[in-house]
């Protein structure tokens, strides 16, 4: 089972501050089911016009962001937790 949290603007998309998942190999995977049950929104907010996920969201796992390990491609194993969050900048 892999735990995902949700934090910020994704909590107003999805109505939900945490969900679990089974079956899901890797963050690509686990991104298309977050698609297909949250729709167009989350798919909006997540990837850019390129489709490459957006650089000021942040998806974790188990404390380390997915882009310092092998991205959309990172494995996942029972007992993961996901957690996806929008960056905020201050000046």
């Amino acid at each position: 089972m892999i735990e995902i949290k949700f934090l910020t603007r994704f909590i107003d998309i999805t109505g939900e501050k945490n969900i679990k998942s089974e079956n899901v190999p890797d963050i690509n995977a686990l991104i298309e089911f977050l698609c297909k049950k949250y729709d167009e929104s989350f798919k909006e907010v997540l990837f850019d016009k390129n489709g490459n996920l957006r650089d000021y969201l942040k998806v974790m796992l188990n404390g380390e962001d997915i882009r310092d390990i092998k991205g959309v491609k990172t494995s996942l194993k029972d007992g993961d937790q996901i957690v996806m969050f929008q960056t905020i900048a201050s000046g």
